[in-house]
């Protein structure tokens, strides 16, 4: 079995999930249940999950995937939204003071744009 993608979360994993299952793509997902019940950071083997397909089906799932991906960055690309400067010094003292990392408020430039409008 070949690796094909780790998902960026539980929905694009679903989603993945369905488009393999619809294209009768054979496929096993590392860390598929352990590896939502640990949060943070993902770890390699730990609780970053994997989606892996066999060796003969391959080249087919990477096109759909090479698809699905190029239709969604589009789409979101416009949406990403980055942390702030404080949030970033914040959890870098969380975690080097008490071991944890716990993602802050993402601020959202489109959000920004509608809540303020330019005068």
């Amino acid at each position: 079995m070949l690796e094909l993608y780790s998902p960026k979360n539980e929905v694009e994993l679903a989603l993945l999930k369905s488009i393999l299952d619809a294209e009768e793509i054979n496929y096993f997902v590392r860390n598929d249940n352990f590896g939502s019940l640990e949060i943070g950071p993902k770890i390699e083997l730990f609780n970053k999950k994997m989606i892996v397909v066999q060796d003969d089906q391959y080249e087919k799932a990477k096109e759909l995937l090479a698809d699905y991906l190029s239709t969604t960055e589009n789409e979101v690309e416009h949406l990403e939204k980055k942390y702030s400067m404080s949030d970033l010094i914040r959890m870098g003292i969380e975690f080097l003071m008490f071991g944890w990392i716990m993602p802050g408020r993402r601020k959202s430039k489109k959000l920004d744009d509608d809540l303020n409008p330019p005068t």
